[in-house]
């Protein structure tokens, strides 16, 4: 099919390897139409689907860890209410395997907190959030205390693992010493942060949707950051060739409230 292509084009569009195939030449714009095509016809089957019912079926869905944690608690009991004949299949991952999943079609949307730049998928941000100081009651910070970073004494810093999509921000401002630290460790899990903040005197830096269950219970201790003002940005994304289902645009469309109402109530803690 791509030579008959190549022929009626009379341009090769592929660069042929002992692995698989490079793009060459115009083939970014051919590209770029086929996928709207695909989407057209996926629309199109989707249409015939939804005759009937609009959710039923399964949908699959990958959400980064902070959203796991923030949102989907307060969110998907009244989901599944509203959509009984539903099947909901929820994966957990760092940005990275989430990314592949739904480039490979395993995963209908993700929700992720780095934007992939791939023209396999659409991407939309849903949020930006802002990063907040999170310590335990041992450090002998204040709640809600506002703080400027490079003022503070060595802090003892739980760092997510590399490949976590705010480790690279982190980094930056760890070299240029606007972060202070006397000590770092590195955990692979948002859960596991936490519970070393809270039986301890480290302390995390991350988006204020992490916390959001501890704010007014007092178990954790969250700071805003006067200086450096940092903030993490959540996108969803979907196969380009693809288009949303009406259950998946209703399941993105309530986690993207979730963030609005995030943001809304972390704002009345520190106005």
């Amino acid at each position: 099919m791509i030579r008959d292509l190549e022929t009626e084009l009379k341009t090769p569009l592929f660069e042929r390897l002992a692995r698989g195939v490079r793009p060459i030449g115009p083939a970014e714009t051919v590209y770029g139409h086929f996928q709207a095509v695909l989407r057209e016809i996926d629309a199109a089957r989707q249409k015939a689907r939804n005759g009937a019912d609009a959710f039923t079926g399964t949908l699959r869905v990958g959400l980064a860890p902070t959203v796991t944690k923030g949102i989907l608690p307060k969110m998907l009991a009244d989901f599944l209410r509203a959509y009984p004949k539903l099947d909901v299949r929820l994966t957990e991952a760092f940005s990275g395997k989430l990314t592949e999943w739904t480039v490979a079609g395993e995963i209908d949307f993700s929700i992720v907190a780095a934007p992939p730049g791939s023209r396999q998928l659409i991407t939309r941000r849903i949020a930006v959030e802002p990063i907040v100081l999170i310590s335990g009651p041992e450090s002998g910070r204040k709640h809600l205390e506002k703080i400027r970073l490079p003022d503070q004494d060595p802090i003892k810093l739980v760092l997510p693992w590399t490949h976590h999509s705010i480790r690279s921000m982190l980094d930056r401002f760890l070299r240029s010493g606007d972060i202070p630290v006397g000590r770092t460790i590195e955990i692979d899990s948002v859960p596991g942060m936490l519970g070393l903040v809270r039986e301890s005197d480290w302390s995390a830096l991350l988006s204020i949707t992490s916390v959001m269950s501890e704010l007014a219970s007092g178990a954790l201790i969250v700071q805003p950051i006067e200086h450096p003002a940092m903030s993490t940005e959540f996108y969803m994304i979907h196969p380009a060739r693809q288009t949303l289902s009406p259950a998946a645009i209703k399941f993105s469309e309530a986690i993207e409230r979730g963030f609005a109402e995030n943001l809304e109530t972390w704002m009345t803690y520190i106005r």
